[in-house]
C-alpha cells in the first residue's frame, strides 16, 4: 500500500505539472520481461501482466514468451551485449549457474524490505534456491513437484480404499500386488503368473529423464543429497548405499515384484494410465489438466509415497524472477523492475497463478480459502519437502549422468553398482569442467 500511495503521488504530481505545462508531462517507465510460460499457463501470465500494466500506469511491462532453452542460450549474450531485458524468469536448476557467472544482479536487503519482498512468506526450500552465499538474486514464481496420480475405480475393484491411497513402501507394495493382473487374473505371487502377458499393472517405472525423477525422489528420500558442498568442489555422492538402494527399488518392481511392466516410458505410462491399464503414475502437476480432460478416468492425486528408508522427499521444480545485469544501469528501470517482481509474487497474484497448473509458492496461498478446491490441495503438507540442490551451478550436468545412469540399471545394461559408480564418475567431470567457467568468488 505504501509503494501504491507513492506511486500514485508521484503520478498525480506529474500530471499536475502537465497541466501547468499544457501538456501531457508524465511518462511511463518501460520494463522488458522475458519468460518461459509458453503452455497452458501462458494466457494467464499474460493476464497478470495486463493487469499490472493496468495498476500502475508509471510502468508498461512488454512480456515476451519463449521456449526456456533458447531463452536460457540468450541471457548471458544479451547481458554482455547491455542489451539485457529487465526481468527474466529462470528455473531452478539454472539460476545458480547465471548467479555464479555473474549475469544476475543482487536484490539488496534494502530493496527486499522497501518492496515487501520477504523471505519468510516462501517455502524455505523454494526461497534458498534464489540465493547464494545468502544474497538473493531471484524470487519464487512458480513450483511444481512430483506426485501420484491413481485410478480410484482401479482401486475399489482391487478392495483398495480409494481415499487412502498408500504413503509408505509396505503400503505401496501391497497395494500394488493388489492392483497388477495378467491376462488369467492372477496377481504376483500366484502359482502361474505371466509378468509378459499383463492385463492391468500397479505403475510404469520409465526412462529416462521421469525415471530418473521418481529415482531423484526415492534417493533424497533414502538421505541422499547428491553432490557435497562447494568447499569440496561439490563432491559426487549419489553411488553411495542410499542411492544404490533407492535405484535397485525401483529395479526390483520390474524384475523381483513384477508390479511394473519392462521398458516403460514417460508416454506409454501416461497413455495406460488414461486407458485404466495403470492404476498409478508417477508424473509432475502438469498432467492434471490431461487427466481431467480423459473421460470416464476417476483420478484422486497424492503426494509421491514415501517409496525410501528416511525421511520424506520429493522432487520440486521451481521458477524465479529475476534481474539481469545492466550496462546502463537506470535507477528508474530498477525501482520499475522491482516493483514488478514484488507486485508478481505477492499471495494474491501467486494464487491466481495456481491456475496455469503451478503449486503455491506459499503456505499463505496453500491455505486460501479460495484454494481448498483444488485437486492439488491433496499434495499441500508435502510442499515444504521438495528436494531442490541450492547453492549447486552443474544441475543440468549432474542430472544427465543420474538419469543416463538409473537407465542403464533399469534396462539391465549393467548391474546397480556399475551403473551408478559409471555415472558418478561421468558426473564428476562434467563438474570438474564447469568449475573451470566460473570467475572466482569473493
Amino acid at each position: 500500500m505504501v509503494q501504491g500511495i507513492t506511486r500514485n503521488a508521484r503520478l498525480a504530481l506529474l500530471m499536475v505539472v502537465g497541466l501547468v505545462c499544457g501538456t501531457v508531462a508524465f511518462s511511463q517507465v518501460q520494463i522488458d520481461y522475458w519468460h518461459g510460460f509458453t503452455g497452458p499457463d501462458l494466457p494467464v501470465m499474460e493476464g497478470l501482466v495486463a493487469e499490472f500494466n493496468e495498476t500502475h500506469p508509471d510502468i508498461e511491462v512488454t512480456p515476451q514468451a519463449i521456449p526456456w532453452g533458447n531463452l536460457f542460450q540468450q541471457i548471458e549474450p544479451s547481458v554482455a551485449a547491455g542489451r539485457a531485458p529487465d526481468v527474466v524468469a529462470v528455473n531452478e536448476d539454472v539460476i545458480t549457474g547465471f548467479i555464479m557467472r555473474g549475469a544476475l544482479a543482487q536484490i539488496t536487503p534494502e530493496e527486499l524490505s522497501s518492496h515487501e519482498i520477504d523471505a519468510e512468506r516462501f517455502y524455505e526450500s523454494l526461497w534458498n534456491i534464489g540465493t547464494v552465499d545468502g544474497a538473493v538474486y531471484g524470487v519464487p514464481i512458480h513450483s511444481v513437484m512430483l506426485v501420484m496420480y491413481y485410478n480410484k475405480s482401479l482401486f475399489e475393484e482391487a478392495g483398495l480404499d480409494p481415499e487412502n491411497p498408500p504413503q509408505d513402501r509396505e503400503a505401496f507394495l501391497a497395494a500394488a500386488r493388489a492392483l497388477t493382473v495378467d491376462s488369467a487374473g492372477r496377481h504376483p505371487g500366484d502359482e502361474g503368473f505371466d509378468h509378459d502377458d499383463l492385463a492391468q499393472w500397479a505403475v510404469g517405472v520409465p526412462t529416462p529423464w521421469m525415471g530418473g525423477t521418481i529415482a531423484y525422489s526415492v534417493a533424497a528420500q533414502n538421505g541422499v543429497t547428491f553432490v557435497g558442498p562447494a568447499s569440496e568442489d561439490y563432491a559426487v555422492n549419489f553411488n553411495s548405499e542410499g542411492g544404490k538402494e533407492a535405484v535397485q527399488f525401483l529395479v526390483d518392481l520390474v524384475d523381483e515384484h513384477q508390479v511394473s511392466p519392462a521398458n516403460a516410458t514417460e508416454q506409454s505410462e501416461i497413455d495406460a494410465f488414461r486407458q485404466g491399464k495403470a492404476a498409478m503414475n508417477f508424473n509432475g502437476v502438469w498432467m492434471l489438466t490431461q487427466y481431467q480432460n480423459q473421460d470416464g478416468l476417476d483420478f484422486g492425486v497424492a503426494p509421491l509415497p514415501n517409496l525410501g528408508t528416511g525421511d520424506y522427499k520429493v522432487w520440486g521444480g521451481a521458477s524465479y524472477l529475476v534481474m539481469p545485469m545492466q550496462r546502463r544501469g537506470d535507477p528508474e528501470e530498477r525501482e520499475a523492475a522491482l516493483t514488478f517482481i514484488s507486485w508478481m509474487t505477492q499471495a494474491e497474484q501467486n494464487l491466481k497463478w495456481t491456475a496455469g497448473g503451478s503449486l503455491p509458492t506459499q503456505p499463505a496461498v496453500a491455505d486460501h480459502p479460495d484454494y481448498q478446491e483444488h485437486p492439488m490441495t491433496a499434495v499441500r503438507d508435502a510442499l515444504p519437502d521438495t528436494y531442490i540442490l541450492a547453492g549447486f551451478p552443474f544441475v543440468a550436468q549432474l542430472r544427465a549422468a543420474w538419469d543416463a545412469g538409473f537407465e542403464a540399471a533399469l534396462l539391465g545394461d549393467k548391474s546397480v553398482d556399475q551403473a551408478l559408480d559409471d555415472a558418478a564418475a561421468e558426473a564428476s567431470a562434467r563438474i570438474e569442467d564447469g568449475l573451470q567457467s566460473l570467475p572466482p568468488r569473493d
